[in-house]
């Protein structure tokens, strides 16, 4: 390559690198960020929901007192 080519090639680069490119805003309700934050406030009411639901289940649903052990007649003590 010459360098007329090379300096051109540079000056395209840099004519490039300062250009700034205009991204059309989206409109669009489902990528705004309202429905970001609406999502993430309905993911973490839900997850938030069941755990509170699972704890009210083990605070006054659940029975954990264990059974009685079984009495086995005509055993005989090892030894």
């Amino acid at each position: 390559m010459s360098s007329t080519m090379l300096t051109d090639l540079a000056a395209v680069v840099k004519e490039a690198k300062d250009e700034e490119i205009q991204v059309p805003k989206s409109n669009d309700f489902f990528e705004s960020k309202t429905f970001r934050l609406l999502t993430l406030v309905l993911y973490m009411g839900g997850v938030s929901g069941m755990g509170l639901s699972l704890a009210m289940y083990y605070l006054f649903i659940w029975d954990s007192r264990m059974p009685p052990l079984p009495i086995f007649k005509h055993t005989h003590p090892i030894g």
